[in-house]
């Protein structure tokens, strides 16, 4: 009985330092962002905002169309990177979720119906979707593109 316990205890740690080991990697990629200004050069943008049927609908990159706008955002995130503002626009988003794959940041200012901003990596960089929220309608507009880091 007692090897029984332990080997279960020994499992649940192990599952533990597994865990942060992930959350780790995780936090050592997305603190580049901590304390910088990145700017968001759009190249990609919601086809059909009439297809989407709730704001907290995951969108796909087929639902995607090129663009070839100049439409440019400065994000500038908190040193601790809970919070980034987004210009032009005054708006202000608040980390809703630190995933393993993205971040997550909820718009709490400077849009009327709220939105999101999502952040991932791959091999090029970060990319980011910001989607912003209607009232009537789920998704007023949703653009997409990379982040190019401010120098000082």
């Amino acid at each position: 009985m007692k090897k029984i316990i332990i080997y279960a205890g020994v499992s649940s740690i192990l599952f533990i330092f597994s865990m942060c080991e992930d959350s780790m990697d995780n936090n050592d990629t997305y603190s580049l962002l901590n304390g910088n200004s990145f700017i968001l050069e759009v190249d990609r943008v919601l086809k059909d905002v009439h297809n989407v049927q709730f704001p907290s609908d995951n969108l796909s990159e087929e639902d995607y169309v090129m663009t070839d706008d100049l439409v440019q955002y400065e994000l500038a995130f908190s040193k601790d990177g809970q919070t980034v503002s987004v210009e032009p626009g005054s708006i202000l988003g608040e980390k809703l979720i630190d995933g393993e794959k993205s971040v997550f940041y909820k718009l709490v200012e400077g849009v009327f119906a709220g939105g999101r901003i999502v952040i991932w990596k791959n091999d090029a960089g970060f990319e980011v979707e910001q989607t912003i929220y209607g009232s009537g309608v789920p998704i007023i507009k949703s653009e997409r593109g990379s982040l190019e880091l401010v120098t000082k």
